[in-house]
């Protein structure tokens, strides 16, 4: 970080200051088919993490030394305290390693649940709603209703 009065490098981050740390993102758009949701969730895990999503570094293919070296300029140029990447999957073996000996890495973990079907999530979400005690006592009313018009009918006949 500069110092702009005096013209000096000082080593005073903007997270000592009390300002909010700051992040960028990666992925790798051969591995991402959903960027905008991808996108989504990298913002979701800073803030989780208390960090705001400054930059999104996105770079096609397999992660080479010059993905390391993208990165490093990025989070020099942003000043950024971490890296937020979607799996591990996306800096795999030493790339991974590399980049978690320059800064704080953060792998977002976010564990989504398997649907069955295309009706399943809407019914696991109308399920949630109703407590099963409603579901009973509408099925108990619904049986004393039945009973009661059958009574009537048979004393009216």
């Amino acid at each position: 970080m500069i110092d702009h009065e005096t013209g000096r490098t000082s080593d005073i981050s903007p997270s000592t200051l009390g300002a909010q740390p700051t992040a960028i993102g990666y992925l790798r758009t051969d591995l991402c088919s959903y960027r905008g949701f991808v996108t989504a969730r990298l913002r979701l895990t800073a803030i989780a993490h208390g960090y705001r999503l400054r930059w999104l570094v996105e770079l096609p293919a397999y992660p080479s030394a010059d993905h390391l070296t993208t990165l490093r300029t990025t989070l020099d140029r942003t000043a950024a305290d971490a890296v937020i990447i979607v799996s591990a999957a996306h800096l795999p073996g030493r790339q991974f390693r590399a980049l978690r000996a320059m800064t704080p890495v953060i792998v977002d973990s976010t564990v989504l649940p398997k649907t069955a079907g295309p009706l399943a999530r809407l019914r696991a979400l109308l399920c949630s709603r109703l407590p099963p005690c409603r579901i009973s006592e509408w099925a108990r009313w619904r049986r004393y209703n039945a009973a009661t018009a059958a009574t009537k009918r048979s004393i009216s006949s």
